[in-house]
């Protein structure tokens, strides 16, 4: 029978490594979510197909077979609503789960003139995220990249030698605020509604809102840091900024601010979160 200091000795070694594991699972970072259609989970809506395999990672996949037609899909939980274009290719997209666990309703719809849809057909399919951030980890329509896009790239490069959250976004904001310029022409021209474009704000270094706020969400959700795209009014104008995850709290980061001077008085009115 072992001696009570040989079982205190082995106590305290256990409860040093429960500690150590503790400490290991506290301080664990988020990694950064690509994608995939697996077919794990394949849910059909009439000639809609959802592929919710990694739906707790907080994203689904969906396509409708070929069309001739253009094509919304319309993803909602309870009264709140988001409504998205969708091929007619018959290819994926991917779309987050950014109301959180739950069930879901997805809905097809069908254009039938000028801008009137019918909807086509109806389904639900049910949510547990692992994370509460997990839409916020990966790419989607509003913020659309992949592995191999530039601005991953110079995420890593950029961020290579360092080692909190903090630093990782104050890195970011100092590239883009100091390297990329607001296109002053194109926002007097007008874009209309748009999807920001990554590739092409990266390589030109210049873009309006909507285009830095998805740089800035690509660069850092590849570092494993949750990123919201946010659309919304900054006092009465039509803007998009982000949201960034840092230490458990979500902090505004606004590059367009910077690059185009806006007053640091403004109010956000927040309307959606890609």
């Amino acid at each position: 029978m072992p001696s009570y200091r040989e079982l205190r000795r082995v106590v305290s070694a256990c409860l040093a490594v429960l500690l150590l594991t503790g400490m290991v699972i506290a301080g664990a970072a988020l990694a950064a979510v690509w994608p995939e259609n697996s077919g794990e989970r394949i849910i059909r809506v009439g000639n809609l197909t959802v592929d919710a395999s990694h739906a707790d990672q907080g994203y689904i996949m969906a396509r409708a077979k070929a069309y001739s037609k253009k094509l919304k899909v319309r993803i909602s939980q309870g009264d709140e609503t988001y409504t998205y274009d969708l091929n007619n290719k018959g290819e994926y997209e991917v779309f987050p789960l950014q109301m959180g666990s739950g069930s879901y309703r997805i809905t097809l719809y069908q254009n039938v003139s000028s801008n009137r849809y019918s909807k086509e057909s109806e389904g639900s399919f049910s949510v547990s995220l692992s994370e509460e951030y997990a839409a916020f980890l990966c790419p989607n329509q509003y913020v659309n990249y992949t592995q191999d896009s530039p601005a991953v790239k110079m995420s890593m490069e950029l961020c290579a030698n360092l080692t909190t959250d903090a630093q990782k976004v104050e890195a970011v904001q100092d590239f883009m605020t100091h390297g990329f310029a607001y296109d002053y022409v194109r926002a007097i021209t007008g874009p209309g509604a748009y999807l920001g474009d990554i590739d092409g704000c990266f390589e030109k270094r210049m873009g309006l809102c909507q285009d830095f706020a998805a740089v800035a969400a690509c660069m850092l959700r590849a570092q494993g840091i949750p990123t919201q795209l946010v659309i919304g009014y900054a006092d009465d104008n039509y803007h998009a900024w982000n949201n960034v995850l840092i230490d458990g709290e979500y902090q505004r980061l606004d590059v367009t601010a910077v690059l185009s001077g806006f007053s640091k008085n403004v109010v956000y009115t927040a309307e959606r979160y890609y």
